[in-house]
């Protein structure tokens, strides 16, 4: 791709202050004359994520992600560089420069027009003979034609290569339809992914086909239902089900659901507010998503065990995102759709009204079954109540109910706290004992973006002290080269980021962020902002610049000598001799 114009990015950038950008996506709150937020791109307690208005640049100091307002979206929206520049320049009013390369962008729409397509495929396959026992199967859940019509049902019918015959005709690739996780492949060949299913569309907030979900009519079938892989425009983890409706919901509230048919069946009785995840446990990244719509969810998931849990997890990203949430009981009936069959959808609204909060639902569970009257009764809610307790993440919330736990066990409100404290202490423990294990057994990278930094890390602190130095203050650029060359940078993602400030240091560049977003991955530059960030808080003195060069210039000594187990006799006397010398003088 071509570099882009420094007046372009200068306008796009005036365009698209960070801080209103941001706001549309996450709550920002003033911090001095910056802002912070609670970053939309990990869980967390407390806001870690800062915004600075002087740079207009991010930076989350919980999981690195960082950058200028373009690299913003490229994380938020999942785009590549280009898409993201259209993207802004789109909000901004501007027009892109005629020879930007927007080759990642006609990707983008190429995949967007062939999901719609093979969305009207089978919608017209539903409707034809062949879809018989599709249609069938949604009249046996009483869906009516206006419902099917509304979520675009269809049905992929049996057989190997339909879908890819027909998609083939409207001038789409085998490698297309593959990128676009609509065929498989095995042994060499592709074939269609989904067949003799039930086809869900997955729709974005701006009406575009992302995925599809596909429920299977095989009674013996591994999966009954089965999603889409993660392509270009599919990223499970940030997208619901049916928030393209519930977005313009007068609810002030969403009912998060277990599966697509709880959630279109609650919406055809008129509750426009139900979403469902896609097939996984709810993500932070999800948990935002809804608190742009709402204030209030109520969880609606099934009452067995897996179930619980999920909704526990539920309770604790949906508190960190700063949403209420209720916990739905439904009596006398396995499920929404279930229950407004039998009692109609007034009643259901009147259930929905009578929710309890959630973490008042499940406390009310641990009591479940038990005599908290006898001696065996009260420990054995002593028991589970310290194991719920440990996982509730708000400190005022676990407060209050250790406090209810206390009078219903009949302890000491200090002894039941020193419990739980020692239950968290347990679980951190047993957290990083499993993370250790993984690390020895190989299955885990501590530093992704730059795995010589485990091997190096005097001289990666080293050579981020450096790069800051180069970002803050290029004339110092031949102070470094005077003693130093890029080959001494000992990893490899640090002497990637050297030499390219270094090749527009000397062309006379500005070095920014939006030009490093151009070259690097949108999670390197969240690291090189952090370079940047970090380094901040140090003053920059020279002294402190030639420590960094002589930890490299030290390294590179150490480099060039040869292992102790290489050396003759004769060698090894004279190594000696040298360090004993250079002892000597060092202590004169």
């Amino acid at each position: 791709m071509g570099r882009l114009p420094d007046s372009f990015l200068d306008a796009l950038r005036a365009g698209n202050d960070i801080v209103n950008v941001m706001s549309s996506y996450v709550e920002i709150k003033r911090a001095g004359r910056d802002y912070v937020c609670s970053c939309p791109f990990h869980s967390e307690r407390t806001p870690s994520c800062h915004i600075y208005t002087e740079t207009q640049s991010f930076y989350c100091f919980g999981c690195g992600a960082g950058g200028d307002v373009i690299n913003f979206i490229r994380l938020i929206e999942h785009f590549d560089y280009i898409d993201s520049v259209k993207y802004l320049a789109q909000r901004a009013g501007l027009s892109m420069p005629e020879d930007s390369d927007d080759g990642g962008a006609n990707k983008r729409t190429r995949l967007l027009a062939m999901n719609r397509e093979a969305a009207r495929y089978f919608r017209d396959m539903l409707l034809s003979p062949e879809g018989r026992e599709g249609l069938d199967y949604l009249a046996r859940r009483q869906l009516t034609p206006a419902t099917i019509k509304k979520y675009g049902l269809g049905f992929a019918p049996d057989g190997w290569h339909n879908l890819q015959y027909y998609l083939r005709q409207k001038g789409y690739t085998d490698d297309e339809m593959e990128e676009g996780a609509l065929l498989a492949r095995r042994n060499n060949s592709v074939y269609d992914k989904f067949r003799r299913r039930v086809m869900f569309p997955i729709i974005d907030i701006r009406g575009n086909v992302i995925a599809f979900g596909g429920r299977t009519l095989e009674k013996d079938a591994p999966a009954k239902y089965l999603n889409s892989d993660e392509t270009m425009v599919f990223h499970k983890r940030e997208n619901l089900f049916s928030l393209n409706f519930a977005k313009n919901t007068k609810e002030k509230f969403l009912i998060l659901c277990e599966g697509y048919m709880d959630v279109i069946s609650l919406n055809q009785a008129g509750f426009d507010c139900a979403i469902a995840t896609l097939g996984t446990a709810i993500t932070p990244q999800q948990a935002n998503k809804m608190k742009h719509y709402a204030a209030e969810v109520v969880i609606s998931y099934d009452a067995d065990g897996a179930g619980q849990k999920a909704t526990m997890k539920a309770i604790n990203l949906l508190a960190e995102a700063g949403i209420r949430a209720r916990v739905l009981n439904i009596p006398d009936a396995k499920d929404p759709d279930e229950y407004i069959k039998k009692f109609g959808a007034e009643s259901f609204r009147q259930l929905l009204m009578g929710t309890s909060t959630a973490l008042d639902h499940e406390f009310g569970l641990l009591r479940s079954g038990l005599d908290t009257e006898t001696p065996a009764g009260k420990a054995e809610f002593l028991r589970k109540a310290v194991s719920f307790l440990a996982k509730i993440r708000s400190d005022t919330d676990r407060t209050v109910y250790i406090s209810e736990a206390a009078k219903i066990s009949g302890q000491p409100v200090n002894a039941v706290a020193g419990l739980v404290k020692d239950r968290i202490k347990y679980e951190i423990r047993s957290e990083q004992r499993s993370e250790e294990r993984e690390l020895i057994r190989g299955t885990v990278k501590r530093d992704p973006i730059n795995p010589d930094s485990l091997t190096y890390p005097k001289e990666e602190k080293a050579e981020r002290g450096i790069i800051a130095y180069m970002m803050h203050s290029p004339d110092y650029l031949p102070r470094v080269e005077k003693t130093l060359s890029e080959e001494d940078f000992p990893t490899e993602f640090n002497r990637r980021v050297f030499s390219f400030i270094a090749s527009h240091i000397k062309n006379g560049d500005a070095v920014d962020l939006s030009l490093i977003a151009g070259e690097f991955t949108a999670e390197e530059t969240g690291r090189i902002t952090g370079i940047c960030r970090q380094a901040d808080a140090l003053p920059y003195s020279m002294p402190r610049l030639d420590e960094y060069i002589a930890v490299l210039v030290e390294h590179r000594s150490k480099a060039g000598e040869k292992p102790v187990t290489e050396l003759t006799p004769e060698e090894m006397l004279q190594r000696m001799e040298e360090r004993r010398l250079k002892k000597h003088h060092s202590s004169v």
